[in-house]
């Protein structure tokens, strides 16, 4: 497995190619669809599917442009549905050149499932969705990946964990966190959030939606936001 890391768009968007063999699935394809077909192209892979972390546009710009060229399923969880269908929620009015309405994706998870020590589990891709995807979701694969919804940024965004890496979206940073003014944002739920991820493996590889990869046991010892003193009554500073 090989994990590609494309910098895309005015927002500087972490686009993720995971590679397996001679395919490939994508994580939060927001921008700049010619540098991701470049880059497919020249490692001659086979895109299977699109996997986003939450539904802003500045992940999830170049989705329609994937989709009409590789004829692939565009997964997003259940809660960002509002997000991806509404221009105005996922903020291409504001930052795009059109605005940008997502008609074709397959959800996962569920609505309105809050974030506590009791359901931190893997939401999955359920059999359905296994079956509709049908390539790289083969038995490898499924095995080691799992999705855990962590709201606060969005109330769909997720957490994708496959073997020791995370793919956070904007959940966490190297050395910050998500923003919780934006649509669907809550920073209660941000924080609950938080207090969560510090529960996986320290010495999982973070791979973040913007800014430089970095180590769970780097960012438990070093980033304010996942400090107690912020976590007990850091809500405010959200």
């Amino acid at each position: 497995m090989k994990v590609s890391k494309l910098i895309l768009g005015f927002f500087n968007v972490n686009c993720y190619i995971v590679e397996i063999n001679s395919s490939c699935f994508i994580i939060d394809p927001g921008a700049d669809f010619i540098a991701i077909e470049r880059f497919i192209t020249k490692e001659k892979l086979k895109p299977e599917f699109i996997l986003n972390t939450h539904g802003h546009y500045d992940h999830i710009g170049a989705v329609p442009e994937l989709l009409y060229k590789y004829k692939i399923p565009f997964i997003i969880h259940k809660a960002d549905e509002f997000i991806i269908t509404d221009p105005n929620k996922n903020l291409s009015t504001i930052f795009g050149n059109n605005s940008l309405a997502l008609r074709d994706y397959k959800l996962i998870g569920n609505v309105n499932k809050s974030v506590n020590k009791n359901n931190f589990k893997n939401i999955g891709l359920n059999e359905k969705i296994i079956k509709d995807i049908n390539s790289l979701i083969s038995k490898d694969i499924s095995k080691n990946l799992e999705i855990f919804n962590m709201p606060g940024h969005t109330p769909g965004s997720i957490v994708i964990k496959l073997n020791n890496f995370l793919f956070t979206g904007d959940l966490l940073f190297k050395d910050g966190v998500g923003r919780t003014d934006l649509p669907g944002g809550n920073s209660s739920e941000l924080i609950e959030s938080l207090r969560l991820i510090k529960q996986f493996d320290p010495e999982m590889i973070v791979y973040p939606g913007h800014g430089a990869t970095t180590k769970l046991k780097f960012e438990i010892e070093n980033n304010y936001y996942l400090s107690e003193h912020f976590l007990e009554g850091g809500k405010l500073w959200l």
